[in-house]
């Protein structure tokens, strides 16, 4: 058998004397999108920062790729392949769309002293990336890739969430880690914006996702399996329809007496 991208196993976080992850083990294969639920404070999003280095696990183990993410540094994490995305807008609203999405593209870049030297192959090296940055902003909206050099500030919710997945794609990820995409959006945005997501999903069918989602219409739609946690611990993995019928999960969200 295939190894699965990521591979997790016992991974447990702790603040102080507050469990955030507890012993959670998860694997993820290429092509694959999870769907990762559970009530606020359940240990999600502190998932995704152990993942992109951004905590350290007081337990566990967690692999890409068979090889080690916790010997890495965030940036290294970067470089292997993983990428994400905030519940809250990160965007620099004031600063134009290509330097928002090239931002996501600049760990990759050699920007050292010695290209100050080397103009000609630095211009080239801009311009690729220019034009990489309208290709990928054109395969979600293209008045964006029309608009580059506008500021991010004057598009809409929608584009601008579109520009942060453009931001975090750029750099052409292994795992691309969704933390609510849906959030300060109405309905009809985000069923384009899963639109979007599932065309893209089409044309790059290795890439492996892992969404945060509150909005289980969305979970449904783009979600090949579902991993729901409360408290920390994983109470549920399996398909969406075997989710909303289990017992643990409606008990974790409505409470025991549902």
């Amino acid at each position: 058998m295939t190894a699965p991208l990521l591979a997790c196993s016992g991974l447990t976080v702790r603040f102080g004397g507050l469990t955030a992850l507890d012993g959670l083990d998860i694997a993820v294969d290429r092509g694959t999108t999870i769907g990762l639920v559970g009530p606020n404070g359940s240990g999600k999003t502190t998932f995704f920062n152990v993942l992109t280095g951004l905590y350290r696990p007081s337990a566990g183990k967690a692999a890409l790729a068979e090889a080690d993410i916790f010997a890495k540094s965030p940036q290294a994490i970067g470089r292997a392949g993983v990428a994400r995305t905030f519940q809250r807008c990160r965007l620099m609203l004031d600063q134009s769309v290509f330097d928002n999405i090239a931002l996501g593209a600049l760990r990759h870049q050699d920007l050292g002293l010695a290209a100050i030297f080397r103009r000609r192959r630095l211009r080239a090296e801009i311009d690729a990336l220019v034009e990489r940055v309208r290709s990928i902003a054109a395969r979600f909206n293209p008045a964006i890739a029309a608009a580059l050099f506008e500021p991010a500030g004057r598009f809409t919710m929608i584009d601008r969430r579109r520009i942060e997945i453009c931001r975090a794609l750029i750099a052409n990820p292994r795992l691309l880690l969704l933390d609510e995409p849906s959030a300060g959006m109405t309905p009809e945005e985000t069923r384009r914006l899963m639109d979007d997501l599932l065309d893209f999903r089409r044309e790059s069918p290795d890439l492996a996702l892992i969404l945060v989602e509150h909005e289980m219409d969305v979970i449904r739609r783009v979600s090949d399996r579902c991993v729901v946690l409360n408290f920390g611990r994983k109470i549920f993995e399996g398909s969406f329809e075997a989710l909303i019928e289990d017992r643990d999960v409606q008990t974790a969200y409505l409470g025991s007496g549902h």
